[in-house]
């Protein structure tokens, strides 16, 4: 059975109109009266105005709707065709008002409110306002399932939605009411034809995203192998992501920060996974280094050197997830950020110089917080003894 209504997987959205006023120098008096904002007290020799009036004041609810109807089509669609010639969209927003105004008078004749919403739904069609034409046009089949013009109406809506199974369904809904209907038999075709071209299009769109992610993919695949587990990052990494060396093996921008220099950080570009912490600390702390500006005691010697990472820093992402961070773009997930309490309760971990890389990356506690990130400490020092006692630093 068809559907009259939007489905709980359709956007739902109110039906709105915008009401402009006349053309510059366009008064309520140049206008049919069926088209007047409102009707002034002493409707004077207007004809039009006061059979208009004469229908709000002694006429059923009912009959004013019809009224409405019935004097609404010839000048309506008068109005409707010098406004297409003159390519004005005033007409038609003054057309769907009055429509408006005969569903609001509330009469019980189904019949009636069915052909409103219809027409309301046609005007809606030629403004190209497909939501509220297919709104309109669902609207109508609810007053009545045997308005043949309220199908088309929907199911051009939903069409110009690109809701090609609706527009189908809808088709064929009309169809089983007139079999013979052209117009409903050539839009069924031409939302087949459409959906098959969409779906050729979404296809090709899909192929070529995959070509353009394919070596992030690769990355992340490798990356996942290896048993890596990688989260967002929590602290400002820019572009730096991991790459795959000529040897096939990950080589990882990594970070070394030192707290008790408020965070300034050394910044190694290619740290292969295969190289062990030793290697670089002896670059960075050896006897031909350049002392740290800020160590005015020069603690931070060589043999006084503890590096440091924090456990569960992040949440890790999935392969997905991963993919697409790698391509570009690193998303969204909830609660990122390293936890004080619980099972996985982050911590400080002591790195032992003799790991490689890979060993330290692949601990089931480290997850990286996008890059590899490193604490650096001097031991012997009140600093370093506090730090590791104290609450972590939010990343």
């Amino acid at each position: 059975m068809v559907r009259f209504e939007e489905s709980d997987d359709e956007e739902q959205a109110p039906r709105q109109v915008q009401l402009r006023q006349p053309p510059p120098g366009l008064r309520n008096e140049d206008l049919p009266a069926l088209f007047w904002d409102d009707l002034p007290e002493d409707v004077g020799d207007n004809p039009d105005a006061a059979a208009i009036q004469a229908i709000l004041d002694e006429t059923s609810p009912e009959e004013a709707a019809e009224g409405f109807k019935a004097r609404g089509l010839n000048q309506g669609n008068s109005a409707l065709k010098t406004g297409l010639q003159a390519k004005k969209k005033f007409y038609l927003r003054q057309a769907i008002e009055q429509y408006d105004k005969g569903l609001e008078v509330g009469c019980g004749d189904a019949a009636l409110n069915s052909v409103l919403c219809s027409n309301r739904a046609h005007v809606q069609l030629l403004l190209g306002n497909f939501r509220n034409a297919y709104q309109d046009g669902l609207a109508a089949l609810r007053h009545n399932e045997q308005n043949i013009k309220a199908y088309y109406r929907a199911a051009k809506g939903a069409l110009g939605l690109r809701k090609y199974d609706r527009c189908v369904e809808l088709c064929e809904a009309g169809l089983n009411l007139e079999p013979g209907n052209r117009e409903l038999a050539d839009m069924r075709r031409r939302a087949a034809v459409e959906k098959d071209a969409q779906a050729q299009r979404d296809a090709a769109e899909a192929a070529r995203q995959a070509r353009l992610r394919s070596p992030a993919r690769q990355l992340a695949e490798l990356v996942t192998e290896r048993g890596y587990r990688v989260g967002r990052p929590q602290f400002t990494i820019g572009d730096r992501r991991p790459a795959i060396d000529e040897e096939g093996l990950v080589t990882w921008p990594a970070l070394f920060f030192y707290p008790e220099a408020s965070m300034q950080h050394d910044a190694v570009d290619q740290f292969c996974e295969e190289d062990t912490f030793r290697d670089h600390l002896d670059l960075m702390f050896g006897p031909e280094a350049p002392p740290l500006d800020w160590d005015s005691q020069r603690e931070y010697s060589r043999d006084r050197i503890e590096v440091y990472y924090l456990s569960h820093a992040a949440t890790p992402l999935s392969l997905d997830q991963l993919t697409e961070a790698f391509f570009g773009s690193w998303p969204e997930v909830q609660e990122e950020g390293p936890r004080r309490y619980g099972p996985n309760a982050a911590g400080w971990v002591r790195v032992d110089e003799r790991w490689t890389l890979r060993e330290a990356l692949s601990r089931p506690d480290h997850v990286v917080p996008g890059v590899p990130a490193f604490f650096v400490l001097a031991k012997g020092t009140q600093f370093r003894d506090a730090f590791l006692e104290g609450d972590m630093p939010l990343l």
